[in-house]
């Protein structure tokens, strides 16, 4: 593998906390899905946990690379619950788009 630029690490990073955030709402919705899609987010997830390991092993990723990582993870996870928060506002509020309401249904179902 060639070497990697900064910016290149941090893209990889950057993979790594969005990795752990969807396994974190993946992890939150287990209940509601059906089985069959319940092993493919599975399967998604230890893949990614999979390349996470490669790139340890050909990186030799410092302490603080998985610090950042860390970090990165913490500030999306507070943009999509911030983001989570105004679009239930808005929708509550009926913020909207006629298509969006109209295809919603509140019964409780499994996907």
């Amino acid at each position: 593998m060639a070497e990697l630029s900064a910016e290149e690490v941090m893209d990889v990073n950057i993979l790594l906390a969005m990795n752990k955030c969807m396994g974190e709402m993946a992890h939150t919705l287990q209940y509601k899905h059906t089985q069959q899609v319940k092993q493919r987010i599975k399967h998604v997830v230890r893949t990614v946990d999979l390349y996470e390991r490669e790139i340890d092993k050909i990186l030799r990723r410092s302490i603080g690379s998985q610090e950042a990582v860390e970090s990165i993870y913490d500030s999306i996870m507070d943009l999509i619950l911030e983001a989570k928060e105004i679009a239930l506002k808005n929708y509550n509020n009926g913020n909207t788009t006629p298509d969006e309401r109209k295809n919603d249904d509140s019964s409780p179902k499994k996907t």
